[in-house]
């Protein structure tokens, strides 16, 4: 597998992410893989991985990157949950629908991956997007 870790440029700023595709038989059919609440994390990662490990060519964002590049909650205290739903209150249809043309973007400039072939996974807070 190549992992990488771009910063994909968005109207918003830099959004950084993680990339993952196999290393031979490309290009690969993209997937928007758009995090939980939490945050971006390895256990994502680790799910991203076995997408991956499938033939896709899979893009994880960092949905709070307009507000920090590094949130995940790691204890369930009531300051922690507050901070939490205060980022996940700065997302909306507008926000993601910049995301999701910065990724798009990214997936066409990207040799790997085929952006003709396209799916999106929502999860937990992101299963409305």
């Amino acid at each position: 597998m190549i992992e990488l870790h771009p910063d994909i440029p968005t109207a918003d700023g830099a959004m950084n992410s993680f990339v993952i595709h196999p290393e031979e038989g490309g290009p690969f059919p993209v997937l928007l893989f758009y995090m939980d609440a939490p945050g971006k994390r390895e256990e994502l990662h680790d799910m991203a991985r076995r997408l991956a490990a499938v033939g896709y060519c899979v893009l994880l964002p960092n949905l709070y990157y307009r507000r920090t590049r590094d949130f995940i909650l790691k204890e369930r205290t009531e300051p922690a949950m507050a901070e939490m739903f205060a980022l996940m209150n700065t997302l909306d249809g507008a926000t993601t629908r910049r995301d999701t043309r910065a990724l798009l973007d990214f997936a066409d400039a990207l040799p790997q991956a085929d952006a003709t072939r396209i799916g999106a996974v929502g999860y937990c807070m992101s299963g409305p997007s």
